[in-house]
């Protein structure tokens, strides 16, 4: 038994051994590769001149691979077809078609962004670019700078940013750029290798036919107003000197650097400012439409409409009324309330909408959509259930208008009366608010506050008192819908939300900027919550603020229409700017808060990336 043991320990050793001697590769261990690859070298060599072949090969220290570079490999100058791309083992080949040869006289950029990386571990080679010139000299200059939304002040990547020498205004829509760039996930741009000694203009373009023109409204743009001249300076930068270094581990060093500075040759402008939109002039289309009740249809556009759309129905006579539309306030919303039986009984009904929308001059024109919406009734059991003997006959319930009034109302609000469909009429005279004073209620007297977009409700304002009880009555019949049903009688308490439910913002704005529109807005910075027009003293106020976390920006109103507005290049006109406050604001209750707003601590860059505000990816 033992022999036989010791056989077994025998075998599996020298099996053990043998499998060691068959892998004779890298051992375990050791510090990880945190290195991207190097290029050795290249055919031609990087920023040589005179070029007049159709490859270029790159040779690296390491296998390497390519990521997304359809979609963030540049050639700028762009080209007609653009060159294929091929990483095998350690060499790159960059192929360029025969059909589309380049220009001669010309430096070209080939662009890699981040797409290119080791093979094992993903080491990205960050900003990799190669330069040659089909000329006898390479042009050496260079433009950037970042690109934001102009509403979000998100950055925008992955929108290529155009260099024109041609300056005249129709270039951004028939002459493609003589150099281009793509923006990272910072928004960041670079135009390299550009001429010198010239003046050109920049614009960005979510180019979504890859045109590099701008020839499709659905492109956000942006652009810079006056011309560019790229030059270059000596600027003291920071820097600093190794003065010691001490190994921890194997994968880690510790360095220490005494602060210092050195001359730096700076390329400029440096630091341009773009801010992207999409033009206020693209096509108008109905997006969503339905029929939830029989007397209901509800049309929604793409966006908000200058005008309000006109409804009408086929065949019917036009000079009877068949309907009532309520409009959202952008008129992008309608419900339309159908009035004629001999309509809204049908389960089919035909109407047409007329709106306006753009030709193919880009004119305002009138255009119409015929919808046919249908609307179909589940089956019910209309059979009534057998009358035990001695119950009492139930009548049906006749339909009423129902009303609703909220329990709580702020004390700088109004006091709303909602119905369910739209309101025909309403007796005022009816209606009474009474203040509840010791264990009596006293007569209030308020004032009607007009609503001309939401037709089903009604609004009340009174001197509230803060914390107080309240009461509403309505008699019957004081309210009468479009088909009309009228109400019951109504009889409710309300409350006066008390004060220190609240908190007080006071803003003091140390440089005022022209037509300055002062907007609290939510915690995303998406929807205006209150907003004031800044006073010459920068002094200004939001009072019953609920509890939440508030931003705050400032809006330069140019056209003082109480609201933030987009670009058109049609019309030349830039969007609004937005300065932001570079904190957020909480608000509790029964508080004050004061702040000190300093307009020239905000730039795009330091809110975008103090706020991590993401990139706006580009549409495909």
């Amino acid at each position: 038994m033992t022999n036989q043991i010791l056989r077994f320990v025998g075998a599996v050793s020298v099996l053990v051994w043998a499998v060691c001697c068959a892998n004779p590769g890298s051992p375990k261990g050791g510090p990880r590769d945190r290195r991207p690859p190097v290029m050795l070298s290249s055919r031609p060599e990087a920023g040589s001149t005179g070029f007049e072949g159709n490859m270029i090969v790159m040779t690296f220290n390491e296998n390497i691979q390519l990521k997304d570079a359809d979609q963030k490999f540049v050639i700028s100058p762009p080209l007609v077809k653009a060159p294929k791309l091929d990483a095998h083992g350690t060499t790159l080949r960059v192929r360029f078609d025969q059909d589309g040869p380049l220009m001669p006289g010309t430096t070209y950029t080939l662009d890699f962004a981040d797409c290119l990386s080791d093979l094992n571990e993903g080491n990205i080679l960050e900003n990799f670019t190669f330069t040659f010139s089909t000329g006898e000299s390479t042009d050496s200059m260079m433009i950037s700078g970042n690109l934001y939304d102009a509403q979000t002040i998100a950055p925008v990547k992955g929108v290529y940013v155009l260099l024109h020498a041609n300056t005249s205004d129709t270039a951004f829509a028939s002459v493609p750029p003589i150099r281009i760039a793509k923006t990272d996930d910072r928004g960041r741009w670079a135009i390299k290798n550009v001429p010198a000694e010239t003046h050109y203009r920049i614009y960005a373009l979510d180019d979504q036919n890859r045109n590099f023109l701008y020839d499709q409204p659905g492109e956000k743009i942006a652009w810079a107003d006056s011309l560019v001249s790229p030059s270059w300076e000596i600027r003291q930068l920071p820097d600093s000197v190794l003065i010691d270094s001490t190994a921890i581990t194997p994968d880690t060093t510790l360095w220490q650097y005494q602060p210092t500075t050195r001359d730096t040759l700076v390329y400029t402008p440096d630091s341009m400012l773009l801010f992207a939109f999409l033009e206020e002039t693209y096509d108008q289309y109905i997006t969503a439409d339905n029929r939830p009740q029989r007397n209901q249809l509800s049309i929604v556009f793409n966006r908000p409409m200058p005008t309000k759309p006109q409804f009408s129905f086929p065949d019917q006579d036009p000079t009877i009324p068949h309907a009532v539309v309520e409009y959202s306030l952008g008129n992008d919303t309608c419900t339309v309330w159908l009035t004629d039986t001999l309509i809204y009984k049908k389960d089919s009904v035909v109407v047409a909408i007329t709106y306006p929308t753009l030709d193919s001059l880009r004119q305002m024109v009138p255009t119409t959509d015929t919808l046919d919406l249908w609307h179909f009734e589940q089956k019910t059991d209309d059979r009534q259930p057998r009358r035990r003997r001695g119950q009492k006959e139930t009548k049906p319930k006749t339909p009423t208008l129902n009303l609703s009034v909220p329990g709580n109302v702020n004390s700088f609000g109004a006091l709303s009366i909602t119905a369910s469909t739209p309101f025909a009429t309403f007796e005022w005279d009816s209606v009474r608010i009474s203040h509840k004073v010791d264990t009596l209620f006293e007569p209030v007297p308020f004032t009607i506050v007009s609503d001309t977009v939401n037709l089903r409700r009604r609004a009340l304002r009174a001197d509230w008192q803060p914390g107080e009880e309240y009461r509403i009555e309505i008699d019957s019949a004081a309210a009468t819908d479009i088909y009309g049903l009228a109400n019951d009688r109504l009889n409710r308490p309300f409350r006066i939300v008390s004060l220190d439910k609240f908190g007080t913002l006071y803003v003091d704005i140390d440089s005022v900027p022209p037509h300055g529109l002062l907007q609290l807005v939510d915690q995303k910075g998406e929807k205006v919550l209150r907003q004031n027009r800044l006073p010459a003293n920068g002094k200004a106020a939001f009072r019953y603020i609920k509890p939440a976390t508030y931003m705050l920006r400032i809006v330069e109103d140019t056209n003082d229409n109480g609201q933030w507005d987009s670009g058109s290049w049609t019309e030349r006109r830039q969007p609004e700017r937005i300065i932001y406050y570079m904190e957020q604001i909480s608000v509790r209750a029964n508080w004050d808060i004061r702040i000190n707003f300093e307009v020239g601590r905000y730039t795009p860059s330091a809110f975008a990336e103090k706020f991590k505000i993401q990139s706006n990816t580009r549409r495909r």
